[in-house]
Formats: C-alpha cells, sequence, structure tokens
C-alpha cells in the first residue's frame, strides 16, 4: 500500500507542474467536435464515434432508461448493456450505491457514462471501475459547471416553470424551494475535468483523449482577446474524455 502511495505522489507531482491547458491542447482531438442539445442527439453523436472503433459489447452507464444508445447504431451487431436506477434497462440499480460494478475484469469492449458522474457521490470510485471492466476504453462526458455564470446568471436569466425544484438561476446547482429530484454532485471547472483524467491516465499508464465543440466566430474571436483560460472555463460546455488502454 505504501509503494502504491509513493508511486500516485509522483503523479500527482507531475500534474501539479504541469500547464492545464497545455495539457488539454496535447491531447484534444480537434477532428472529433461534440454538438447536441437532446439526449437522443447526445447518444447519436456517441454512437457514430463507437463506430469507428471495433467494439461488439458496451456497458452503459445512467443511459436513461430508454435504450438511446442502443437505437443510435446502425450496426445490428453492437450490444449495448444498460444499467440505470429507473426505466428501461437491464439492471436497475443505484449507482451511486455500488461499491463495486457488478462484473469482471474486462469484461465489456467498451464502458460509457454521459453527463452522469456528476450526478453520483462516488464519482471516483465509478471511474475506477468503469477502467477496470472495459477491455478497450472508456468513453465519458462531463459539463463544464461554469458556462452557467454568463449564459444564465451574467445574463440575469431566471428560471421559470416548474420552479420549486431550480434555484433562482440553475436547475442543478442552486437552491430550491423543495427538495429536488435531480442534482448534481459536483461543481466541476474545464480545468477540473482536464486535471483529473490526465492524473488517471497517468496513473493508470492509460492514453487520453479529450473532445470538445468547435468553436464559431464569436467564439473564436472570444478566445482570441480573452485567452484559452477563460474561454475554457466560462464558455466550453461539455468536455467529452476516452480512455484507452
Amino acid at each position: 500500500m505504501e509503494q502504491e502511495i509513493n508511486f500516485d505522489k509522483k503523479v500527482y507531482d507531475k500534474v501539479l507542474q504541469s500547464n492545464l491547458i497545455d495539457v488539454f491542447n496535447k491531447h484534444h482531438r480537434k477532428d472529433i467536435s461534440p454538438h447536441y442539445i437532446e439526449r437522443a442527439d447526445r447518444n447519436i453523436f456517441a454512437a457514430n464515434q463507437i463506430e469507428k472503433t471495433q467494439i461488439e459489447r458496451i456497458l452503459n452507464l445512467g443511459g436513461g432508461g430508454k435504450r438511446h444508445l442502443q437505437a443510435s447504431f446502425s450496426d445490428n451487431n453492437i450490444e449495448v448493456y444498460e444499467v440505470d436506477i429507473q426505466g428501461d434497462c437491464d439492471l436497475k440499480i443505484n449507482i451511486d450505491s455500488l461499491e463495486k460494478l457488478p462484473f469482471e475484469d474486462n469484461s465489456f469492449d467498451a464502458v460509457c457514462a454521459f453527463d452522469v458522474l456528476e450526478h453520483l457521490e462516488n464519482f471516483h470510485l465509478i471511474n475506477e471501475e468503469m477502467f477496470r471492466v472495459s477491455k478497450e476504453y472508456v468513453l465519458v462526458s462531463l459539463p463544464n459547471s461554469a458556462t452557467e455564470i454568463f449564459s444564465t446568471v451574467f445574463r440575469n436569466k431566471a428560471q421559470k416553470n416548474p420552479d420549486l425544484d431550480r434555484g433562482v438561476f440553475s436547475y442543478f446547482y442552486g437552491l430550491p424551494l423543495a427538495p429536488p429530484s435531480d442534482r448534481h454532485r459536483w461543481w466541476i471547472y474545464f480545468q477540473d475535468i482536464i486535471r483529473y483524467y490526465y492524473y488517471f491516465s497517468l496513473k493508470n499508464n492509460a492514453s487520453i483523449e479529450f473532445w470538445t465543440p468547435k468553436l464559431n466566430l464569436k467564439k473564436k474571436l472570444f478566445k482570441t482577446i480573452f485567452g484559452s483560460h477563460l474561454y475554457h472555463t466560462f464558455f466550453c460546455q461539455h468536455v467529452w474524455i476516452k480512455i484507452s488502454k
């Protein structure tokens, strides 16, 4: 156990000394641009990327209980095993209550979680477990929480009906008037995402890719004037991470 802690310390020191924007740029796939609004479109984007790889069996965590990912594949040989807390799924369970995913090592070619992990208290455990049960890679998408500041708060764009389970500005982060049915457990900045998965890849001797939406003209101008740090912190809405063994 002591040896593992020492190894992690060495990896952490390397991450601590790194410029995270440089790390992002080094591992950024500019040819892949995740653009979508609805859950179904998000799954179509994911399916299009997955079909470019030699994948036959997928574990999908928190897919929404409607088998969107399976329906998005044109290849009928790809099988998606769904785990969720509700709806149509293969294993109905609260992921946040797990101490271990109930699968053997390398049970699935790929393991996916799209805008799911930010809802979980056991974020770190589930990331490790996803990597353990995957044979080829893990594919994750996460929202950048700080984009709400300019898109909603700065514009004074208060939430409308229904408002009992929402904060004044934020559905996932505000203080609602009644107990909410759905909350994010983590307020995650862009550089938090880059740092965590860079550390994760080094610790597990894995390769990593970051996918972000391509910039429109307005965002390119903002980035040119104010720099990468401010652009990515406040205007890059989500980050996709592919961790390959």
